[in-house]
């Protein structure tokens, strides 16, 4: 049994072998479409934070490389401290390596004065127009870094003559990164080298734009193709803080990507069935054997897999939630009731909305609250009013201490089922409640308090959060 998963293994000799969102269908078609494009491109891939992007990400990366082309991965999230990301990306430039030739030899030489001009320009802050006529004593053919030292200080000049050095030298940047990545193919390598961007999403809104800005001006290369793992709502989100509310956030996006590519969604009981494989849960719940008990990990997922779909949880959100059930299990006897519908219940509770947990578990909020606040999600009210939510309603009611709450609620009920009245849905759904009652609580109520388990959920949490 584990605590904590480590990284996904991706063998560079066998990208699809822990794909546990069955993603290869996808990789493949996209490994396909970039082979047709020479660049300059940019493809972003569209989805929200927490569903496996990365994954996604560093599959595609191993399948091109299988097909000779050369990648650079760059975490722009690991890197947003700098203030200018042009520094970060020309930097990963480094990690390109040549068997000893003519064309490393032409490649280290075109990169070193790249990197010599973008020093430069990120010391005198030229994009951002701080300074920019110090860039007039800029030789461009002599030692940048070392010129732009000279010239530190509030030099002043013409703005007109200074602005033209300014877009000589990016010029000249552009130029030498070109011609850098052009050795490529004279190396034996696929012509084009694709640039994978991560985390964007995750980064301070003006380093995300700053990035986008980077690639747009400075990058837009022959032979440069840009791969970009975005959340365009969160990007969205941040075109509005750094632009207004009132700025067109979508338009603004829209003219840094040639492609957008939305990740289709993942088999949400699959998944957490892997997940539970990859913690080494399997043969806990084989261990279970006793009657009551051996449907224990097939009810966990049927169930938690609906519930996590229901509150919208991300595939990380997902991995911290069966931690806590780890927690659970080691703390519960192989021989022991676990109450996994239950259990399921309470750990997304805990993991999306806490203060509803802690509410429902201390007792101050009653059973047909919490109900309804899981009714207002999207798919919410389908699923209270459907055979899983009365199922779980049923429990809940049951392992409720307060007893003259429980029973006015099934009087309510049963008021309702005995008027006639409502919609013949309704009426069915009520009186399965009150057999339920019947069933569940004879067994239930003297084996089960659901707030043990609650405060096991809750401890584990705690180290997560």
């Amino acid at each position: 049994m584990k605590f904590r998963l480590p990284e996904l293994d991706i063998p560079s000799d066998d990208p699809f072998r822990n794909d546990a969102l069955e993603r290869r269908p996808v990789v493949e078609f996209l490994a396909g479409l970039l082979d047709k494009f020479n660049g300059p491109f940019v493809l972003a891939l569209d989805s929200p934070w927490g569903t496996g992007k990365t994954t996604l990400v560093r599959m595609l990366k191993a399948k091109l490389e299988q097909a000779n082309f050369q990648c650079v991965y760059f975490n722009a999230w690991q890197t947003d401290f700098v203030d200018d990301p042009l520094v970060a990306l020309v930097s990963e430039l480094d990690c390109i390596d040549f068997l000893d030739g003519e064309a490393k030899t032409a490649f280290k030489k075109h990169l070193a004065t790249a990197k010599k001009i973008t020093t430069a320009v990120a010391k005198r802050g030229l994009i951002a127009g701080a300074k920019a006529a110090t860039l007039g004593a800029l030789d461009l053919e002599r030692e940048y870094e070392a010129v732009a030292a000279d010239v530190a200080g509030g030099l002043t000049g013409d703005a007109i003559d200074a602005f033209q050095k300014e877009k000589a030298a990016l010029r000249k940047l552009r130029d030498e990164l070109e011609a850098a990545v052009a050795q490529l193919q004279a190396s034996g390598k696929r012509e084009s080298l694709v640039f994978f961007i991560d985390e964007l999403d995750r980064c301070r809104p003006t380093f995300a734009i700053e990035v986008l800005e980077r690639i747009k001006h400075l990058f837009d290369l022959s032979n440069i193709v840009f791969v970009l793992s975005v959340d365009k709502a969160q990007l969205s989100a941040s075109v509005a803080s750094v632009y207004g509310e009132k700025s067109d956030a979508q338009e603004y996006l829209r003219r840094f990507f040639d492609l957008e590519f939305g990740i289709p969604n993942f088999d949400s009981k699959r998944y957490t069935s892997v997940l539970l494989t990859r913690f080494g849960l399997d043969d806990v719940f084989a261990s279970r054997t006793h009657t009551d008990l051996r449907y224990d990990k097939g009810h966990f997922v049927d169930y938690f897999s609906a519930l996590a779909d229901v509150f919208q949880l991300s595939l990380r959100t997902r991995e911290r939630c069966v931690t806590l059930l780890a927690v659970v299990l080691h703390q519960t006897p192989a021989d022991h009731y676990l109450d996994a519908i239950l259990v399921s219940f309470l750990i997304v509770l805990r993991a999306k909305r806490p203060e509803l947990f802690r509410e429902l578990c201390g007792g101050s909020l009653s059973v047909e609250a919490a109900m309804n606040a899981i009714a207002e999600y999207s798919t919410g009210a389908k699923f209270v009013a459907d055979r899983p939510g009365l199922l779980i309603e049923s429990y809940l009611l049951a392992g409720d201490p307060n007893t003259d709450r429980v029973n006015a609620y099934y009087k309510k009920i049963e008021d309702f089922w005995k008027s006639n009245e409502g919609e013949p849905a309704e009426r069915s759904r009520a009186q399965e409640m009150l057999n339920f009652r019947n069933r569940i609580i004879t067994g239930f109520r003297n084996r089960f308090d659901y707030r043990t388990a609650a405060m096991k959920i809750d401890v584990a949490a705690s180290f997560k959060d």
